[in-house]
């Protein structure tokens, strides 16, 4: 017994002489405090795709930025989700079922719902001008039917869901072409 004490008393002062040296304080920026040191993390001063040079978050710069006029990172610009997951879902022609990037709005918009149990949506189903009027407000309120079912998926009692059909009447783009047509196609998701 008195043999493996002394292996663990080895094995515990050296895992304490390994863990007590001083850390790499980095390369000294040139200033006269020998406190202030530069980041030497690799891709800090390199140069990003638009040849702009990244300092490190303490430094002046952070991708190109000037933070020296008081501006902070609170105020530069942030990812704006709502452009990420806009309230328009888009169909293929004479389509009414979601694919993934639809079933991703959805469920954006319904997560929304779901935080805020005092908002309700109108779900506005919209074809393009091709087929008859009959045609397209069936169509339309297929599409509108098909985000509801997935919101309703996803969470959100069918009392809080309006479905409404528009057809082929409020075109966004009123040309006759296929990009126009690829604009009609789709259902707006209104919060209230």
């Amino acid at each position: 017994m008195n043999t493996l004490h002394k292996v663990f008393s080895i094995a515990a002062i050296s895992l304490l002489t390994a863990c007590s040296s001083t850390p790499d304080r980095g390369v000294n920026n040139g200033s006269n405090d020998p406190d202030v040191t530069t980041d030497t993390a690799p891709g800090v001063g390199d140069k990003n795709e638009s040849g702009v040079e990244i300092i490190a978050a303490n430094g002046n710069q952070v991708e190109g930025k000037d933070l020296t006029n008081g501006q902070s990172l609170d105020d530069m610009k942030m990812v704006d989700v709502d452009n990420i997951y806009p309230p328009i879902i888009y169909f293929g022609y004479d389509q009414y079922d979601l694919d993934d990037e639809g079933t991703d709005v959805v469920r954006y918009h319904a997560n929304i719902l779901l935080e805020n149990s005092n908002k309700t949506v109108i779900l506005n189903g919209h074809t393009d001008e091709r087929g008859t009027p009959e045609y397209n407000l069936a169509l339309g309120e297929r599409r509108a039917q098909s985000v509801a079912q997935a919101m309703m998926l996803f969470g959100v009692d069918e009392k809080r869901i309006e479905i409404i059909s528009f057809g082929e009447e409020q075109p966004v783009d009123a040309q006759s072409n296929e990009s126009a047509w690829q604009k009609n196609r789709r259902v707006e998701i209104v919060i209230k």
